[in-house]
């Protein structure tokens, strides 16, 4: 069974809710924070997708210790239905889908710097470069990779651009290379 229909249809449902309710600057960050941990503890997501001997309320009790914070009214109401309906096991990917939904209807672009050592600053100058130019709200994800060796690598929707001293490093590798392995 594709259950991409049904993960679209529910986070459409969500994404609905949080307009008419106003509640997105609540659950937007929630639902982000639910899929990281979910990511990063298999045994939640196991727990809350496929243990049908675990009830709603312990559910509910499990996903706000994963938060960290009480639960929005709006997102407790959504798990609620996804559970009395019979689709946790979609629960994962409905979330997923609600987040792609709520960018996409509130123009936020979430992008990836790589650095290869901690630039204060350079973060914030590319998101103000970024929104200038895209006319959305970009939030760039920072991490440190030392074996790009310098400069940085910045990801943003399906576009790359990889100012790394590491492929400079490749690049010339390649042309030299090359240009040994031409006839003459």
């Amino acid at each position: 069974m594709n259950t991409g229909p049904i993960a679209h249809r529910y986070a459409k449902a969500l994404l609905k809710l949080v307009q008419e309710t106003a509640a997105g600057d609540i659950v937007y960050p929630q639902a982000c924070v639910l899929v990281h941990r979910m990511q990063e503890i298999p045994q939640l997501e196991g727990v809350v997708h496929k243990h049908p001997e675990v009830d709603l309320s312990r559910k509910l009790q499990l996903l706000e210790i994963a938060l960290g914070e009480p639960m929005s009214d709006a997102l407790k109401r959504f798990v609620t239905l996804v559970y009395e309906n019979g689709r946790m096991e979609h629960l994962l990917r409905m979330i997923y889908s609600f987040i792609e939904q709520y960018r996409a209807a509130n123009s936020i672009k979430v992008g990836r710097l790589v650095t290869a050592s901690p630039a204060p600053g350079l973060k914030d100058a590319l998101q103000r470069i970024l929104q200038d130019k895209t006319g959305a709200t970009v939030i760039l994800e920072e991490s440190v990779d030392e074996t790009i060796i310098g400069g940085f690598i910045l990801q943003l929707d399906d576009q790359r651009m990889d100012a790394s001293v590491e492929t400079q490093f490749r690049r010339l590798r390649s042309e030299l290379i090359d240009n040994n392995n031409r006839i003459v």
